[in-house]
């Protein structure tokens, strides 16, 4: 059974075992899509804020060329009060050459209906519309793409679980050298060893994609949370990229409602790798807080910060 849409209104209730692939591949999308809460945000606090970093391929990092990074501020509504739509999505960039770039993304429960990109341009004053983003376009200059952080569904593959085991290691993170530090990437945290030893499932999720950039991905996901710690994917049998999760509780009664620490992402030719920290201290739960917030109004007013 897939997602139903009145989960839009009802949590999706605790599983019971056992689970097949296609079942933990539905929970695992109601925990990275927020659909155990109302809404969610980062939002600056003090001099935490998250953040965003990206480096070159490993042949262009030459003379500690350091790492581009960018400051932001997110907003989801996976609950909005207009039947129509599905869920909205808002980032505000922070710092660097794209300060002031807001970005609002809206889906719709008909899923015959494309959802509209809203962005806020800053320079030229001006917001550009465009049409729901390709699955395999990627976001802000990461190596993750639209596909992976939003609009996958677990419709859109097969889904095998084939086995149950422990996570065996510690989630990786960016290594940086002293040359590539700089104020906001000292304060990265290093390698998260703290979920070795958690009971797993291994689930093997196959595109149902034509000529598409994977064949499948192979996640380690928790057994109580739901929350996927790696994912690696594989073309024409070969390691092409590995993402790494560091999800952390937010305290809830309900322990899939977990959030991304970090999240580290490889693409292994080229060794480009991209990383997001999210502090736990902007994070925020439940506001109250109408619908029209995520609007371009908003990102127009927050763009001239």
């Amino acid at each position: 059974m897939f997602l139903s849409k009145s989960w839009a209104v009802t949590p999706p209730p605790y599983p019971k075992e056992p689970l097949n692939g296609l079942q933990i591949a539905e929970q695992v999308y109601a925990v990275s899509h927020g659909l155990l809460v109302k809404n969610a945000m980062s939002r600056k606090q003090g001099k935490d804020i998250a953040m965003l970093v990206n480096r070159a391929p490993l042949e262009r990092r030459k003379n500690g060329r350091r790492p581009v990074v960018n400051t932001f501020e997110t907003y989801g509504n996976s609950h909005p009060q207009n039947p129509e739509l599905d869920s909205m999505q808002m980032a505000i960039i922070k710092s660097g050459k794209a300060k002031g770039t807001g970005i609002l993304f809206v889906s719709y429960t008909d899923e015959s209906r494309s959802g509209v990109m809203s962005v806020w341009l800053p320079a030229l004053r001006k917001i550009r519309r465009i049409n729901e983003p390709s699955y395999e376009d990627t976001w802000v200059g990461t190596n993750l793409t639209y596909g992976e952080l939003v609009l996958r569904k677990p419709a859109d593959e097969t889904h095998e679980l084939l086995r149950e085991d422990t996570l065996q290691d510690c989630l990786p993170t960016m290594v940086l050298t002293p040359k590539e530090l700089n104020r906001y990437t000292r304060q990265l945290p290093g390698s998260q060893c703290a979920h070795k030893g958690r009971p797993v499932y291994v689930v093997k999720s196959t595109t149902k994609f034509v000529n598409w950039w994977y064949d499948y991905h192979i996640s380690e996901i928790d057994k109580k949370t739901f929350a996927i710690y790696r994912t690696v994917y594989f073309k024409d049998g070969k390691k092409i990229k590995t993402i790494a999760i560091d999800w952390q509780s937010l305290e809830q009664e309900d322990p899939r409602i977990q959030y991304p620490r970090y999240i580290y992402a490889i693409t292994h030719d080229s060794g480009v790798d991209s990383m997001v920290y999210v502090p736990r201290s902007t994070v925020l739960l439940n506001q109250d807080l109408p619908d029209d917030f995520w609007s371009e109004d908003t990102l127009k007013k927050f763009g001239k910060r």
